[in-house]
């Protein structure tokens, strides 16, 4: 069960944050409005959280982490998505 749904949230981060090319403009406009909004607001320490929609080692963690409360599974998770990402980088460009 565990196991499952770490591979899940890890492929599903993957699947949001980089490798799906149609979500791209999408998650672009979105963390473009966002800064837009920080900065015009002052908020420069808010910035940092568009990197929930731009990292799928971040996004990973932190979804597993709200899902299961178990710091070791977000761990985990977050350590998946990063292997993942660079093996499908990896099988991308070779």
């Amino acid at each position: 069960m565990v196991t499952e749904l770490l591979i899940s949230i890890v492929l599903l981060s993957n699947f949001i944050t980089w490798y799906f090319e149609p979500l791209t403009t999408i998650r672009e406009w979105i963390v473009d409005t966002y800064i837009r909004f920080c900065i015009k607001n002052n908020m420069f320490w808010a910035t940092k959280a568009s990197l929930l929609l731009t990292c799928p080692k971040c996004l990973a963690f932190w979804s597993t982490l709200t899902y299961t409360f178990n710091l070791i599974d977000a761990i985990i998770a977050s350590i998946l998505a990063l292997l993942l990402q660079k093996m499908l980088q990896y099988v991308t460009q070779h």
